[in-house]
C-alpha cells in the first residue's frame, strides 16, 4: 500500500473553515529526522518516516509542517530533512520546534532560528493564502529575551501576541499554526506537561477568540486530540517519528473541515514503536496511554 492510499480513520469533522472550493492539507509533525536507535521516538526509522510524509504530500494542495523538522537540531539532521523536502512537489510552510533551535544545553552548534526561517518558511512570522483560508505561522519556539535555552517549553511572547492583533483582523478564515499548544490534554495538566502548551496560553487564546479564528494546529505533544477553546479548536497533530506514526490529511470544503489520521508505518512497524514507546521513560508511557485512549475513541469532534 502506498502513503498516497493510507488515508486512515476520521479524527474531526468541524463546521469551520469552510470554504466554496475545496483544498487539501497535509499536516506533518514531529518527524525527529536524526541519526541513533530504539529511543521512544524510534530514531532509526526518523527519516525513512519522514520520506513517506512528504510523498504523501505530493497528493494534497499544501504541505504544512509543524516543528521538530529534526530530533537534536545538528547540521547533518537538517541536511537529511532537506533532502526529504527535496522530493516535494507543492508548497510547503513550516514553523520552528524546540529540537530545532539552538539550546543552552546542546553539545552541538546548531541554526538560528533565523537561518531555519530562510530555509523552510516564508518569514516569521507569516501569512499565506490558500485559496479561501489564511494560514498563520508563528514561531513558539524561541524568545527575544533567551528564556527558553534552558527548557523545551515555549512561549508566544509579547511581540507576537501584538502581530496577531494587527493581523488577523485583515485576513481571511485563519489557521493559525504553531508547534506548541495552547493547552493541556485535560488527564496531564501539571509536571513535566506543563512543557507542551506554551506559558501564555490564556492571552493567545483570548485574541484568537476575539478574531473569531476557528482552527489552530499545533504538535509537539505527539498525540493527536482536539481541545476546544470555546470559539477555536485546536487540532493537535500526531508524531511521524513516533507512536502512531501518522499524519494529518485535512480537507476543506463547501460542507466544513474533514481532519483524518494517514499512517505512515505498516502494523509491523507500528507494533516496533509501541514497544518502544511502552518501554520508554514515564512521558513516554503517559503519551502511549493518551494515544490509545484517543484511538479508542475516534472520532473525537464532529462538526463542533
Amino acid at each position: 500500500m502506498t502513503a498516497h492510499s493510507a488515508v486512515g480513520p476520521l479524527l474531526a469533522r468541524l463546521a469551520r473553515p469552510r470554504t466554496e472550493n475545496r483544498h487539501r492539507l497535509a499536516v506533518i509533525a514531529d518527524p525527529h529526522v536524526t541519526e541513533g536507535t530504539g529511543t521512544w521516538k524510534v530514531a532509526h526509522r526518523s527519516e525513512a518516516r519522514f520520506e513517506r510524509a512528504c510523498d504523501f504530500a505530493n497528493s494534497c494542495d499544501m504541505a504544512v509542517l509543524l516543528g521538530d523538522l529534526t530530533g537534536d537540531g545538528r547540521a547533518d539532521s537538517f541536511e537529511r530533512v532537506e533532502s526529504c523536502l527535496s522530493e516535494l512537489s507543492v508548497p510547503r510552510v513550516a514553523v520552528p520546534g524546540n529540537h530545532d533551535v539552538p539550546k543552552a544545553f546542546d553539545e552541538h552548534s546548531g541554526i538560528p532560528v533565523s537561518a531555519f526561517a530562510e530555509r523552510y518558511t516564508p518569514g516569521l512570522p507569516f501569512t499565506w493564502k490558500l485559496g479561501g483560508v489564511t494560514l498563520v505561522g508563528i514561531d513558539t519556539a524561541t524568545d527575544r529575551t533567551g528564556a527558553l535555552r534552558d527548557t523545551w517549553g515555549g512561549r508566544v511572547g509579547a511581540t507576537t501576541r501584538r502581530w496577531l492583533s494587527d493581523t488577523l483582523p485583515g485576513l481571511e478564515q485563519p489557521i493559525v499554526l504553531l508547534h506548541h499548544n495552547l493547552g493541556s490534554l485535560p488527564e496531564n495538566p501539571g509536571g513535566n506537561w506543563a512543557n507542551f502548551p506554551v506559558d501564555d496560553a490564556r492571552e493567545t487564546r483570548e485574541i484568537l477568540v476575539a478574531n473569531d479564528v476557528a482552527l489552530v494546529l499545533s504538535a509537539h505533544h505527539h498525540v493527536p486530540a482536539v481541545l476546544d477553546h470555546r470559539g477555536p479548536k485546536e487540532v493537535i497533530a500526531p508524531a511521524v517519528c513516533s507512536y502512531p506514526q501518522a499524519m494529518l490529511d485535512i480537507r476543506i470544503g463547501p460542507s466544513g473541515t474533514d481532519v483524518r489520521l494517514a499512517p505512515l508505518a505498516d502494523a509491523t512497524a507500528v507494533a516496533e514503536a509501541r514497544r518502544h514507546a511502552r518501554r520508554g521513560k514515564p512521558l513516554a508511557v503517559g503519551i502511549l496511554e493518551s494515544i490509545d485512549r484517543r484511538l479508542g475513541d475516534l472520532p473525537l469532534e464532529t462538526r463542533g
